[in-house]
């Protein structure tokens, strides 16, 4: 088949990581695979993809909304995808989801499948005026969606709960990644000494909330002063953020690494992983903490409890309370066998769903059956 992945930005977050293994799966498995991929994109993130996915820029798809440009973004993918021809769209993140859908949609026919991934949702945290417009847009292109694939159970319930599509086409398929680097990794050879290692992965934007957890970490090295905080991605907000630890005294306690090829060797060296993110889908990096056998501090995500039970391996603080976290951390920080026991309780959270190859053949079905259903409709 001739697949093409539409993303607003390729960098190295969560969903471009799911996406590019996507692609590559489908390459292997002989699919002639197209990724566009909007303005902003890395080359590092580029070099990720199979040499056989065609690669290709639309520069008019842009993360902000700004409608005259996102017109201009839906008539340059209208005419990339009239060019390929596919079989398949399957667009992913909320902007291309939009752009690229509505784009598919006016191709002549046979109109190709048109998959929609669903790795966060828009209109979830986020204010009234906000949760309506873009309730507005999803519904606007959810009559042609042939199908919705969620990342989690709790992604999937809220799509259905906002009435977008249907039982029967809204799917599940775990976000996949290499999974044993993170169960095999050791300790980075550039680790500075410390008296508790706290890591958090995430691009460095502000519904990750960095912001409001670095007021807790200025908390935890009251207790603990040669505690470190790890942050591990990069972002529009670094400077703030750096700002931000210097007002609050812990800049010697915050590093900045950017981002890192070497991130399983950062959760194995961790005392215990954060995450205290506004909105996710199932987030990539919940998987890999546990994973990698740590204790995770993690606000309530819909369908986190599939990896983070609270108390057992970890603890769930209120999705508006991040300042909740202080406790939590210390506790894991200042008791070494509460520590331990919840890491092993990581360790026995059976995570072989998200292993890649997992998704690329479960999405594989779902073509298939889109396929078949929309055979005997005709």
């Amino acid at each position: 088949m001739r697949i093409v992945h539409i993303i607003t930005r390729l960098l190295r977050a969560g969903a471009d990581e799911n996406t590019t293994l996507t692609c590559n799966g489908q390459a292997e498995a002989g699919h002639e695979v197209w990724l566009i991929h909007g303005h902003d994109y890395l080359d590092e993130a580029v070099e990720r993809v199979d040499p056989r996915v065609k690669v290709l820029c639309a520069d008019r798809l842009m993360h902000p909304v700004d409608l005259p440009n996102d017109w201009r973004a839906l008539w340059q993918i209208r005419a990339m995808l009239r060019d390929i021809g596919p079989d398949v769209v399957h667009t992913h993140t909320s902007k291309a989801g939009i752009v690229g859908r509505a784009a598919a949609r006016l191709l002549p026919a046979p109109r190709p499948q048109i998959l929609h991934g669903v790795h966060i949702l828009p209109f979830v945290n986020v204010s009234p005026g906000k949760a309506r417009f873009y309730r507005g847009l999803e519904a606007a292109v959810a009559p042609f969606t042939d199908a919705y694939i969620a990342v989690s159970e709790g992604m999937r319930s809220e799509n259905l709960a906002a009435g977008l599509g249907r039982d029967e086409n809204n799917f599940v398929v775990a976000s996949g990644m290499d999974i044993d680097t993170f169960r095999q990794a050791d300790a980075p050879a550039d680790l500075p000494p410390h008296d508790g290692l706290i890591v958090m992965i995430a691009t460095l934007e502000t519904r990750k909330r960095h912001h409001e957890f670095l007021p807790v970490m200025a908390e935890v090295v009251k207790e603990h002063p040669r505690a470190l905080l790890a942050l591990l991605g990069e972002g529009r907000e670094r400077a703030a953020l750096e700002a931000q630890a210097r007002d609050l005294g812990i800049a010697d306690n915050v590093l900045f690494l950017g981002f890192r090829d070497d991130a399983p060797s950062w959760i194995a060296a961790s005392d215990l992983c954060v995450l205290p993110s506004e909105r996710e889908g199932l987030p990539r990096v919940g998987v890999q903490y546990v994973a990698g056998g740590k204790p995770v501090v993690i606000t309530a995500l819909p369908g986190i409890e599939a990896i983070v039970r609270d108390g057992e391996n970890g603890f769930v603080v209120p999705i508006d309370d991040v300042a909740a976290m202080k406790e939590p951390v210390l506790r894991l920080l200042s008791d070494p066998e509460l520590k331990a026991r919840m890491g092993a309780a990581s360790r026995q959270i059976n995570v072989d769903r998200w292993a890649a190859p997992q998704m690329v053949a479960e999405i594989e079905t779902i073509m298939k059956q889109v396929a078949a259903t929309r055979r005997a409709a005709a």
